[in-house]
């Protein structure tokens, strides 16, 4: 749900059709953002926006959802184990890049690519900005 001018409002994220326009907006509008997938917590691809072929896209996705969901169910249980409260975030740092893992609600997850070169700080800057325009796309 989502709150605007006193009135609650569903998030339209599983309409495929709602999310790829939504995922192309935040490739579009965010600096550092190459792709972006939002999976279910079981890893199950909803839409993908990753840049690439559709093949290759179609793989990527396929994969980074399934990895996503397993981060997700880790770090879940690692904040639960050391009571740090619930997850709002996962990021890995590569030499090439970063990906990032957002719960957008208690079901879905927010998979994102960053570009080459972006540093760790700007990518969560980033994350934070795309999760943003996701859930209240009409301000974003």
């Amino acid at each position: 749900m989502n709150e605007q001018n006193g009135n609650r409002t569903p998030i339209r994220l599983r309409d495929p059709r709602v999310l790829s326009e939504l995922l192309g907006g935040v490739r579009a509008q965010v600096d550092g953002i190459q792709g972006a997938v939002v999976t279910s917590r079981d890893g199950m691809v909803l839409s993908a926006d990753t840049g690439l072929s559709a093949a290759d896209g179609d793989a990527v996705a396929s994969q980074a959802a399934a990895m996503a969901a397993a981060a997700a169910g880790i770090g879940s249980r690692f904040l639960q184990v050391t009571s740090l409260g619930r997850m709002q975030g996962a990021m890995f740092e590569g030499d090439r890049g970063c990906i990032g893992i957002v719960p957008l609600s208690s079901t879905l997850l927010l998979v994102l690519l960053g570009t080459p070169n972006t540093t760790l700080g700007r990518f969560t800057v980033a994350a934070k900005r795309a999760v943003a325009i996701l859930l209240a796309p009409d301000q974003g």
